[in-house]
């Protein structure tokens, strides 16, 4: 488990758990970008079994100056027994009104693994 702050740096994690900002750069979630705005979990060898474990994932909301964005949202994708990438997206559906209101954003999270 592990709590990340919007850098990247772990503030709190199971020893041995790594963090970059090292991403495949492309195309998520109709979104092109070339910033560095999602983020790498790396595990420790032997933290789980096979690639099939179980990833709860929780942003906190996000707000350039302060939590102005309406909707945060998170997902992971590349899980293998290494581990995953994450990606966090902001809306401003309900504060704008025109133009594309999800756009990927760093901002701090949450995970906790099971695996059974």
């Amino acid at each position: 488990m592990g709590k990340i702050a919007a850098d990247g740096s772990i503030l709190k994690a199971t020893p041995g758990i790594e963090i970059s900002m090292d991403i495949e750069r492309g195309f998520i979630y109709g979104v092109s970008f070339d910033d560095e705005v999602g983020y790498k979990v790396k595990l420790p060898d032997r933290l789980v079994c096979d690639k099939n474990y179980i990833v709860q994932l929780t942003p906190e909301n996000y707000g350039e100056d302060g939590p102005d964005y309406t909707i945060t949202t998170i997902a992971l994708r590349n899980q293998t027994v290494q581990g995953f990438e994450v990606f966090i997206w902001a809306d401003r559906v309900q504060t704008i009104a025109s133009g594309n209101t999800v756009v990927p954003v760093k901002s701090p999270w949450h995970f906790v693994i099971y695996d059974i």
